[in-house]
């Protein structure tokens, strides 16, 4: 079946130029509206293949956390209600026997910053086959709502002198809030957190010449950044150390952060001879002048004694949001 989808997009000058109210939602919640007739079991299926599925570096963990968290309403419930109309990520399902098979997405319609993509199919069967094989775009879209929120978050309260201090070694602009510090700042390494008492949020910077397209492959990613946090990051264990935990699978795709493009790698980092780790997200890519490989290493620190309520899903889309405010 041929698979069609149509990019409809609304002006997202802001909510003081648009007129339109600030969205809702939590972080990585999906609002699904879809009748009966456009909600099967195998449907629902594939929806928890797509959406339900552990995200990428939390499958280690022993409570792994979904790609999103789903909440599905009929459209009696979804027509004319405000609440729900100005969620962030909205998935509208409809089967028609006139429906043309395609997605249509929608930047803006009831509140800013909002993606709404509707998928309209003229059987069950072909709307199964929409959502499985529109995949990718489903999560970049929704993904992007996500830092877009987040960029508007970060730029009501930035912290300028840290900011400052990472354009200043490494030419890059980038938002940081402003409960973050910077750390440590030494040669062409930079560290800067966020700790409160349940959680610490971290950001890493390193900087190293470019001597090989395999720089940018998984196995030398991950062995520099292994040689970048036991020189760098210590351990409350003095023999201990950290590391890329290697037992566990690791997720790495190209991506764009504005205008630079990346290799983005996920998995869990640990602690050598000490008992602590947890999920990271690490961005690799080149200097405007090819002559260097610059790292961004975001990862999360939040020990499950201190507080089980809390998401290592959305704490790491926290750092991950602030590496995707980067520009040169």
């Amino acid at each position: 079946m041929a698979v069609v989808a149509v990019l409809l997009l609304a002006s997202c000058g802001g909510d003081k130029l648009s007129g339109l109210p600030g969205s809702s939602g939590k972080t990585l919640e999906l609002l699904l509206v879809a009748n009966n007739n456009a909600y099967s079991n195998r449907t629902q299926m594939v929806i928890d293949t797509l959406f339900r599925v552990p995200q990428p570096g939390l499958e280690g963990f022993n409570q792994p956390e979904p790609r999103f968290d789903v909440i599905r309403i009929t459209n009696h419930d979804f027509e004319g209600n405000k609440m729900f109309q100005a969620h962030r990520n909205i998935l509208l399902l409809e089967v028609a026997e006139s429906n043309p098979n395609k997605l249509y997405m929608k930047q803006d319609s009831w509140a800013s910053p909002q993606i709404v993509i509707q998928v309209k199919a003229n059987s069950q069967k072909a709307l199964d086959s929409l959502l499985y094989y529109n995949r990718d775009r489903l999560y970049k879209e929704y993904y992007n709502q996500e830092y877009r929120r987040m960029h508007k978050v970060f730029s009501a309260a930035p912290n300028y002198k840290v900011n400052e201090a990472v354009k200043q070694k490494y030419g890059l602009n980038i938002i940081f809030p402003e409960e973050f510090y910077l750390a440590k700042s030494v040669d062409n390494f930079m560290w800067i957190r966020k700790e409160t008492k349940d959680f610490s949020l971290i950001v890493l910077f390193n900087q190293a010449p470019y001597d090989t397209p395999h720089q940018f492959e998984e196995p030398m990613i991950l062995d520099n950044l292994d040689t970048m946090l036991k020189h760098n990051v210590p351990s409350p264990n003095e023999k201990g150390y950290m590391a890329t935990e290697r037992r566990d699978f690791f997720h790495t795709r190209d991506v764009h952060l504005g205008d630079i493009f990346a290799i983005e790698t996920r998995g869990r980092y640990c602690c050598v001879d000490d008992f602590y780790g947890g999920p990271f997200v690490c961005y690799t890519f080149q200097t405007p002048n090819n002559e260097d490989v610059v790292t961004m290493f975001a990862f999360v620190h939040s020990p499950s004694h201190r507080s089980k309520s809390l998401s290592k899903r959305d704490l790491l889309m926290q750092v991950d949001g602030i590496c995707h405010t980067a520009k040169w």
